[in-house]
Formats: structure tokens, sequence, C-alpha cells
């Protein structure tokens, strides 16, 4: 075989070589453009968020029924602004401290109370989320041994929340009324382990 033919075949391997090359840094350059997070991913981010929000639902509930003030507090975010309307006109409207502050006073004179978080809804949006949540609100006062007067409220809190340095706390929180009724019972009260404060056993158990 003369140099010629040699050089020529030497030749076309080079460039198919050339290609090959070509290719395989094309493959690779677009591997490390590729898009963002997957949808599962983002599916992931939603459902983590949801979780650290419905927390907060529940810190909220714990804080004011254990008279843990500072549990209470890390709901809001110090800007947050609390709205309570009422039929007659007036009612509330203040910061997050302001409401809590409201709370305790009301609930200093009782001889206990549980707020029950039941329905929750949340809506995430990045950063942003949104919120109905349902609870039940007993209020117990004047008892005595044989009897006790307790309130019962329905409200729904209609919230919306920011995470901001890796904490979701809330923006805004209207607090609406549906209905209360009010029972005196006389059954025989029979006191029990609970406590309004962080020596409530509760406390052991979840630390």
């Amino acid at each position: 075989m003369s140099w010629k033919y040699l050089w020529r075949g030497s030749s076309v391997a080079f460039f198919a070589a050339g290609l090959l090359t070509g290719v395989v840094l094309s493959s690779t350059t677009s591997v490390s453009t590729a898009p963002g997070p997957s949808q599962a991913d983002k599916a992931l981010e939603v459902l983590v968020a949801k979780d650290q929000i419905r927390d907060q639902i529940y810190n909220y509930s714990r804080g004011l029924d254990r008279m843990d003030r500072t549990l209470a507090l890390q709901v809001f975010h110090p800007d947050a602004v609390v709205t309570q309307p009422n039929g007659t006109g007036g009612g509330f409207k203040g910061n997050g401290e302001d409401w809590v502050n409201y709370a305790w006073k009301a609930h200093a004179n009782l001889a206990g109370h549980a707020h029950q978080m039941t329905n929750v809804l949340i809506r995430v949006d990045g950063d942003k989320a949104s919120s109905e949540t349902y609870a039940m609100d007993s209020l117990r006062s004047e008892p005595s041994e044989s009897s006790a007067s307790t309130n019962l409220i329905l409200v729904r809190y209609a919230d919306t929340w920011s995470k901001r340095q890796g904490h979701w706390a809330i923006d805004t929180r209207n607090i609406i009324i549906d209905f209360s009724t009010n029972n005196t019972s006389t059954t025989p009260n029979r006191k029990g382990i609970a406590r309004r404060d962080r020596t409530d056993p509760s406390y052991v158990a979840l630390k």
C-alpha cells in the first residue's frame, strides 16, 4: 500500500475521532446546563413547607394552652398584623405580640382552656403561603366542686405566611368567629395533672 492511501486513512480516522470528541463534549455540556429541580423535588418542597406551617398552627394552640409565651410569639413575624372584627364594631387589630398580650390577659382569669385545631387547608407558593384553619376554643371559668361554666367558640383563622431566614411564621391573621355557646355543667369536677406552664407533663414527653 502506498503512503498516499495510508495518509488518507489516517486523516479519516482523525476526523472521525474529532467528531466523537465533539459529541462527548456536547453531551457533557448539556448535562451541566440541565434544568433546575424536577417536578418531584418541587412537590417535596411543598410538602415540607406544609408540614412546617402545620406545626406552627399547632404550636399556637400549645403556646396558648400551656401559657408558653415564647412558643406563642414565634408563630408570628414581628410585623405581623392580627385582626378580629366583631359584629358590634371595634374588635381587635394589632401585631402578633399585641394579640398574645390580649389573649394572655383574657386567659389568666380562666380555670383552663383548650384550643383544638381541626380542618387545615394550606396553599404554598415558594416562600409565601396561605391557610384556613378551623378551631374549637373551650374556655372554662368559675369552677367549683360540683359545677363549671364552659364557653365554646368556633372560629376560623385565615392566615398568610412567609418563610424568612428558614422560619415559617404568620404575616397576617384574620380571626373569623362563626358562633359561640355557653354551657354550665353540674357534674363533679376532678382535679387533673394538666398545668398551664412548662411543668405540664407534655414537656417531658415532647422535647
